[in-house]
């Protein structure tokens, strides 16, 4: 059963300010910066005369997901949402409140004031974001008190600087975007570059801001709401379900399977649930449900995510079927590729060779064998390799990995060149 991908509150910050770059990468996210930034190039099309109205647009829908984006970090999601339509209207419009009036104070205090409203600025952009992040956490009311904003900042700690200087640099990187694309670059492409750069960074720094409240959610009284997954995936009911089922087997271990079997019918269960029920299989010699329990529980784990444990699970199958395989593509294809990269070549080897025999005409059958070919190889196996790069030039005539296996022969034998 497909689980929603959560995150680890225990990350540290700095290693969340790394990761996040490739969070506006994944999901819903990209789509959305390069749908509002289309829509904002409508602005520049001749003829249309609501030239501000169209900006304005643009940016409140991008503040929106945005928003989006920051609560459902801070409840602990590991992706971007689908959409924005969960945020609240009441904190949805604060935002756009608060971002506007920030960024104009920040804009025209320098250009008033000089050097002391560059202060007004750095003063402003240090605590727009605790405002921003106490919508999600306090409220509205408590987003436009300082007071509160002082207990958060105190609360985080040095995260919070960590947090401002990351905003800070993005700022800048961005008004350098600004400047060496729409401003000096061609107008439209320019400006298209820049929407997408400035889309990009405002999802970023709205996800930081997220991952801040979900690393501290105990400091600040924040709840996320994928604790309550986590606790409904594997909720008390469950230990006590399986020492019910412990204390049975020890008269009757049909009945302890059974117990097991219907819970386990129910959706997700938790890994030492699945590791018993096995174990109960394994001793009345059911060897049949023990396989099929195995395919169940490894395309579940593979769409969570959990693809080594996933491989584990493939492990005990071989060792009582060495003909075993996962059931669909979709999840032998992974499996071998976390194989090879984890460094099992073998088990890759059998899983990537599986894939090219059981379906041949996937798109995805030339890379697998392509990656057979180079498990092969790593295994020493250089006669195998040569004869199934061969195969698989023949087979595959013309498709890209071509050169790549033309290249693998020239390795295993460079004194036969190899032409597609």
């Amino acid at each position: 059963m497909p689980r929603i991908a959560l995150a680890d509150a225990s990350v540290p910050f700095g290693q969340r300010i790394i990761t996040g770059f490739r969070y506006p990468l994944h999901g819903a996210a990209p789509v959305t910066i390069g749908a509002i930034a289309a829509f904002d190039l409508i602005a520049y099309v001749p003829m249309i005369g609501l030239r501000l109205l169209v900006v304005g647009l643009g940016w409140v829908a991008l503040y929106t997901y945005a928003f989006a984006c920051l609560r459902h970090t801070a409840d602990g999601f590991e992706n971007p949402p689908e959409h924005a339509l969960n945020s609240e209207n009441k904190a949805a419009v604060a935002l756009i409140i608060i971002q506007l009036t920030g960024n104009a104070l920040a804009i025209l205090a320098p250009l008033f004031f000089g050097i002391s409203g560059l202060l007004v600025s750095l003063a402003v952009a240090f605590v727009l974001p605790v405002m921003t992040m106490s919508l999600t956490f306090d409220g509205v009311g408590a987003a436009l008190n300082p007071l509160t904003w002082v207990a958060a900042i105190s609360r985080i700690g040095i995260d919070y600087f960590k947090l401002f200087a990351v905003v800070l640099a993005t700022s800048l990187l961005q008004a350098g975007a600004q400047y060496a694309m729409q401003q000096r670059g061609p107008l439209f492409f320019g400006t298209a570059a820049y929407y997408l750069v400035s889309n990009y960074l405002a999802i970023y720094n709205f996800h930081l801001m997220g991952a801040l409240i979900h690393h501290h959610h105990e400091r600040l009284g924040y709840r996320p709401e994928a604790d309550a997954i986590a606790e409904a995936a594997n909720p008390e009911d469950d230990v006590a379900l399986l020492e019910h089922a412990n204390l049975i087997a020890r008269d009757d271990v049909a009945a302890a399977t059974d117990i097991l079997t219907e819970r386990l019918r129910e959706g997700i269960a938790p890994a030492p649930m699945h590791v018993r029920y096995r174990a109960l299989l394994r001793a009345q010699e059911r060897t049949p449900e023990l396989l099929v329990h195995g395919q169940i529980w490894i395309a579940a784990l593979v769409a969570g995510g959990e693809t080594r444990r996933a491989l584990g699970v493939v492990q005990d199958c071989l060792g009582i079927d060495p003909a075993f395989l996962p059931d669909a593509t979709a999840t032998c294809g992974p499996l071998a590729d976390t194989a090879a990269h984890g460094g099992m070549p073998r088990l890759a080897l059998q899983l990537a060779l599986g894939y090219l025999r059981l379906w041949p005409g996937d798109m995805g059958a030339p890379s697998y064998g392509l990656l057979a070919v180079r498990m092969h190889f790593q295994l020493e196996e250089r006669a195998e390799a040569a004869t199934l790069a061969r195969s698989l030039l023949h087979t595959y005539a013309g498709h890209p990995i071509s050169q790549d296996l033309i290249d693998m022969l020239d390795t295993l034998d460079p004194s036969r060149r190899v032409t597609p």
